[in-house]
């Protein structure tokens, strides 16, 4: 009884995640916001879904730690929607980057479209490291990254790479699986 008691309210906390991320996009939505309003609200409620090993650098950090590498497309829409937020019971950080190497401490690293000839690199050089990828590259998620945006009927999706996640130890929440327009189980071949 108490195990069945405990399956529901893990369940329900589930649902409720999932649909709290589903009521901030649409309400987002609702307003006609710009295209990058609603990737920063994704970008940071991405957080909510994602277990971090307990031995990832950035579980030492004092913040819950969003980078931007390359050119920011989001301007200050990012901060905003970070302002005295919590996330992982840390306080939420932006940071920009200019380097990959400075993204040791990101639990979260936005890898800006302008990015895209490096991409490979960029991936290659993070590795299996426990950093949660995001980009509106194309192809970014077929291309090794963990979740890809893209635009829908002029709206906001994305697909995620399962195999990349899993690979740098992260656990995705299956209701953010759930949400997503796609999902890639395995390498690209060539990898």
């Amino acid at each position: 009884m108490i195990q069945a008691r405990r399956m529901l309210s893990s369940t329900a906390l589930g649902i409720g995640l999932a649909a709290g991320l589903i009521v901030a996009a649409a309400n987002v939505h609702a307003q006609k916001p710009s295209e990058y309003r609603v990737k920063a609200a994704y970008l940071y409620g991405f957080g909510r879904f994602v277990d971090w090993p307990a031995t990832a650098p950035a579980a030492a950090e004092k913040a819950f730690v969003v980078c931007v590498l390359g050119d920011d497309p989001f301007g200050r829409l990012l901060d905003e929607v970070a302002t005295d937020a919590v996330m992982k019971d840390k306080p939420v950080e932006i940071r920009r980057i200019s380097r990959v190497e400075e993204s040791g401490s990101c639990h979260t690293l936005f890898i800006g479209a302008s990015e895209g000839s490096r991409l490979g690199r960029i991936l290659d050089s993070l590795g299996e490291r426990p950093v949660l990828t995001v980009s509106d590259a194309p192809g970014f998620a077929e291309r090794g990254g963990m979740i890809g945006f893209f635009l829908d009927d002029n709206r906001v999706r994305f697909t995620v790479n399962l195999a990349a996640t899993q690979e740098a130890g992260l656990r995705m929440n299956s209701e953010l699986l759930r949400v997503a327009a796609g999902i890639l189980k395995s390498r690209p071949p060539g990898d």
